[in-house]
């Protein structure tokens, strides 16, 4: 049995009032245009479970993932999808924020299918 602590999507700030360890937020574009493409699917990985979540009508989206067994960042894999794109890059960095001790963005370039 997992006691776990739900993962949550959604605004960082606005939406949660206690500090978190580790939350992702990011977009999905296309290449060329650099355009946001809403409804990718992002899929968070790590410890042998993963969390889909998908990006909202702006291309957004923010993950606040809980793999119960205190898995950092760097153990966690953030990959992109959606039928007739290929993922082309998916790049991270690091922010430092006041309420998450690992806030990562993850940005995800997408290509139509030819």
């Amino acid at each position: 049995m997992f006691l776990c602590q739900p993962s949550h999507s959604g605004e960082l700030d606005s939406e949660r009032d206690e500090d978190v360890d580790l939350a992702f937020v990011g977009s999905a574009r296309e290449t060329g245009t650099l355009a946001p493409i809403p409804g990718v699917q992002i899929r968070a990985e790590a410890a042998g479970r993963r969390i889909l979540i998908r990006t909202n009508t702006e291309g957004v989206y923010r993950l606040i993932p809980n793999f119960c067994n205190g898995v950092t960042a760097d153990q966690v894999t953030i990959s992109c999808s959606k039928d007739g794109y290929e993922t082309v890059d998916v790049s991270r960095r690091q922010l430092s924020d006041k309420k998450v001790k690992e806030l990562i963005v993850a940005e995800c370039l997408l290509a139509p299918k030819r």
